[in-house]
């Protein structure tokens, strides 16, 4: 083959050369078979015709049909969701992340703060430090513009509109499948039903894997020398692991499952073909180098959480409340997963994509079943995983002994996703066998019914969830706001609620009112006094133990019992003998600051209804913790204000090296961007030379330039 392949003017000079070449508009593939008989030695090389190559304007246009097409289908399957306005999900869990949210939201706007803590949260929670706190995830700005219920529906949005166009990307300029293929595993993936039921669930943490076929795209492209692409992955990470922890560290375990095998020489998912090469661990490196960069980047959510988590026994022992009726064998068997996948079993479930992608993923894997093998693995392993204890073989429990797998009760739904993005890719590679049809036009109407087909069941079932789970008005009352802060209790209520209104911490957030015991997975002691309970009737009682958010207290009075952090009601902490030592006149509360304003007749005891902390500083007396409250011991008398400010160490080392470490990669890309790699990639673009990889017979100032696209030779003067 002279000149670049994809050149009108290319003429095949191998014909005599080689044995049989099957053409099929473009795509070829070239068998070998050796004087020794041996069989089963086949080099296959897909090069798009000169009217397709990505290079044209005609395939740009095309491609950006295609995106755009992914974008409406995805956009109009999430109507419900987009047209559901303030109407929230009547789950408690998704009611949990609406109040975290909504806390960020109100430090922002009404505090003009950002929040290291939070005086809404059981007397005062360190919400810095909890895992699914998510003040400094980038994706909480639709929360802080749209509200916090419309923020959570937008970002479970984007992260499904993410997910389809970056499985088009993934498959079509990383994996070289056809468009029609690229389509149908985008629409499969946007289209899935993983994120609506997770969302119908309240489940908001585990959306966050919708994020991994961009991922694996930003790894494959930093293979390929694109190093905005290397840029960007930290960034993208970093995202991923604030919107969720668990499910950040199950997606990179399947990222890393495709490097190891793409490490192998048998296996180029993600790295482009190299000659020469045994082992190619370029994907490998890539990854730790973006999982090192996100961890220091990260440092100022990350060190805050290691405190925390070190404070509930750590990561290997972490003492995590999980309610009442949570199961952890809640999962499918073996064969009610396949039901599940196609459709077939009950209500359609997370891995749900219908049964024709996996007829079609079948068929791919008898045609292709060298190239399947990686999706076919993740499949098998995954699905394994999935199953839990109702495994043949419990996988996971071998597993469950190592830190993030001891935290996570239900494997099924934080391996759904890889179960999805298997299937849905894995089955794109059918399409292959529609270009060996004689009428391009067959390949058009077979692709298109095809796809219509899959993704119309799922389109019926996605919307149907969806309207289902945005039902729940928000009450009249939740939109009053008080004027003067307090805690609420429920009385003899379980922590994982939805109803009634007054003990929700959700409602109580938008109305200035505190819930002493919210629904968290990890509380901590909830000492402060509510001023009144609320019973399963919506009623309130008055506390008779309260005496304000902040109040003086002799030496010799207040002792008393520390409150835990089950529901019940404030136990009898005494009172005291020889009178108040001062006047509270006025007390004001912040995310971050308390302001209290005292008139002290003689030295004695502030006592501040709010849990106390070793972070906390004050300008006047002296700081302790008395029965798990904040206390002042004042000895100058007189009247002024007392400033009270929460700033954790663990926040301002991590902002420290958070700030270095990303004004290093900045300073590093702008060092070593793609200025050199734009320019050749241009210049290979303007001869026509073939990517991702060097066909037989092409020229060897062709092949230079695509090897240096590639990343396998660096550019000249580098």
């Amino acid at each position: 083959m002279t000149g670049c392949p994809g050149d009108p003017g290319a003429v095949n000079t191998t014909a005599g050369l080689m044995p049989p070449i099957l053409i099929f508009r473009g795509e070829w593939t070239v068998a070998i078979t050796g004087e020794d008989g041996e069989k089963g030695a086949h080099a296959r090389f897909r090069r798009e015709a000169h009217a397709d190559a990505p290079m044209t304007a005609d395939n740009r246009r095309l491609d950006f049909l295609a995106f755009s097409v992914i974008t409406l289908v995805i956009t109009f399957t999430w109507l419900p969701t987009l047209t559901s306005g303030r109407r929230a999900n009547p789950n408690e869990d998704f009611l949990l992340h609406a109040s975290r949210h909504e806390a960020v939201r109100k430090s922002l706007i009404e505090h003009h703060t950002f929040p290291l803590r939070s005086h809404w949260f059981g007397g005062g929670f360190p919400t810095l430090g909890e895992p699914n706190d998510p003040a400094l995830n980038p994706l909480v700005v639709l929360s802080v513009l749209f509200g916090s219920a419309m923020g959570i529906k937008l970002i479970a949005f984007l992260a499904v509109l993410v997910s389809g166009l970056g499985t088009y990307a993934l498959a079509r300029y990383i994996i070289g499948y056809t468009r029609w293929g690229a389509l149908f595993s985008a629409l499969i993936v946007g289209a899935s039903l993983y994120v609506p039921a997770h969302m119908e669930a309240g489940n908001l943490p585990e959306v966050c894997l919708a994020y991994l076929p961009l991922c694996m795209l930003l790894i494959a492209l930093s293979c390929r020398g694109r190093r905005r692409a290397l840029f960007l992955l930290p960034l993208v990470l970093y995202t991923v692991l604030s919107g969720g922890k668990q499910g950040f560290f199950m997606a990179m375990f399947y990222v890393a499952v495709f490097c190891l095998l793409d490490a192998l020489p048998w296996f180029n998912t993600l790295t482009p073909e190299a000659a020469g090469r045994k082992f190619d661990v370029r994907a490998l490196t890539v990854l730790l180098l973006a999982l090192g960069v996100t961890f220091f980047v990260g440092m100022a959510r990350i060190l805050p959480a290691l405190e925390f988590i070190s404070a509930k026994g750590g990561l290997t022992h972490m003492e995590i409340y999980f309610h009442e009726g949570l199961q952890s064998d809640a999962g499918p068997t073996c064969g009610q997963l396949l039901q599940v996948a196609c459709g077939f079993h009950g209500r359609p479930d997370i891995v749900t994509v219908g049964w024709l992608p996996v007829v079609l993923f079948g068929i791919a894997c008898c045609f292709f079943w060298k190239r399947s093998l990686p999706w076919v693995i993740s499949l098998v392993l995954f699905s394994w995983l999935a199953l839990g204890n109702k495994a043949p073989l419990n996988l996971f429990g071998l597993l469950e002994g190592l830190p993030i797998f001891s935290t996570i009760l239900r494997p099924y739904k934080y391996f759904a996703f890889q179960i999805v993005l298997s299937i849905a890719v894995g089955g794109g590679q059918f399409f292959w066998l529609l270009r060996k049809l004689e009428r391009k036009w067959l390949e058009h109407v077979c692709a298109t019914v095809l796809i219509v087909a899959a993704v119309s069941f799922l389109y019926f079932h996605t919307t149907e969830v969806q309207r289902r789970t945005y039902t729940f008005e928000m009450p009249s009352e939740a939109r009053i706001q008080q004027k003067e802060f307090h805690n609420v209790q429920g009385l003899y209520l379980p922590r994982n609620r939805a109803h009634p209104p007054r003990a929700v911490t959700y409602f109580n957030i938008r109305r200035n009112i505190g819930t002493v015991d919210w629904h968290t997975a990890m509380p901590i002691a909830e000492n402060a006094i509510a001023k009144c309970f609320v019973d399963a009737r919506n009623n309130y009682i008055p506390n008779a133990l309260y005496r304000g958010e902040a109040f003086f207290a002799e030496e010799a009075g207040a002792a008393g019992t520390p409150q835990r952090f089950i529901s019940e009601p404030a136990v009898q902490r005494g009172s005291d003998e020889q009178g108040p030592a001062g006047c509270v006149l006025e007390s004001t509360f912040g995310p971050n600051s308390i302001t209290v304003q005292v008139t002290v007749p003689k030295p004695g005891i502030l006592m501040v209804n709010q849990n106390y902390h070793a972070a906390w500083r004050t300008d006047r007396g002296e700081l302790f913790d008395r029965d798990g409250l904040i206390a002042l011991r004042l000895r100058e008398t007189g009247s002024y204000t007392i400033h009270l400010r929460y700033l954790p160490r663990s926040f301002v080392a991590g902002l420290a090296v958070s700030v270095l470490s990303l004004a290093g990669w900045v300073l590093a890309w702008w060092m070593f961007g793609p200025r050199g790699g734009r320019t050749a990639q241009i210049a290979a673009r303007r001869d026509g030379c073939p990517a991702p990889s060097v066909a037989p017979g092409t020229s060897s100032e062709c092949r230079e330039k695509t090897l240096i696209l590639e990343g396998q030779i660096p550019l000249r003067g580098e």
